[in-house]
Parts: C-alpha cells; structure tokens; sequence
C-alpha cells in the first residue's frame, strides 16, 4: 500500500539532515499551506514546495520502507 503523508524520518533519509530540521520542514509547510496543526502534510505537498520529482520520491520512499520492512 502507498502512504501519503510525510514523516520527519523520510525527510531526514531524502536530505540527510538532522531529525529537528526534519520536524522544523513539517512545522514550515504547515504555516505556509495554512493547515491546522492536527493536519499532515502529504508526500505530494511536500514535493510540490521543493520542487521535487513525486516519482522519484516515491520511488525512494519505498525503498526505504521496504529495507525497514525486512
């Protein structure tokens, strides 16, 4: 099954940055698409803000999902 949300530990794997920069992207994407606190930021929102491929994240998402898995 493909999830739609993004984590702050996919953030931290796609920019290999620190787990609270990873919280502080989320809390900036929040505010700048004015969600409410309660709502998630999706994979597809986050791509879109950063200019980023959605397939290739995908694509790399679920690798990482699947070496998690094993």
């Amino acid at each position: 099954m493909k999830r739609i949300v993004i984590y702050p530990n996919d953030i931290r794997m796609l920019t290999d940055k620190s787990e609270s920069y990873a919280r502080k992207e989320i809390q900036n994407l929040k505010r700048v698409l004015n969600k409410e606190p309660h709502q998630k930021v999706t994979i597809k929102e986050y791509c879109h803000y950063y200019g980023l491929n959605l397939e290739e994240v995908l694509g790399v998402l679920s690798k990482f999902d699947m070496q998690k898995a094993s």
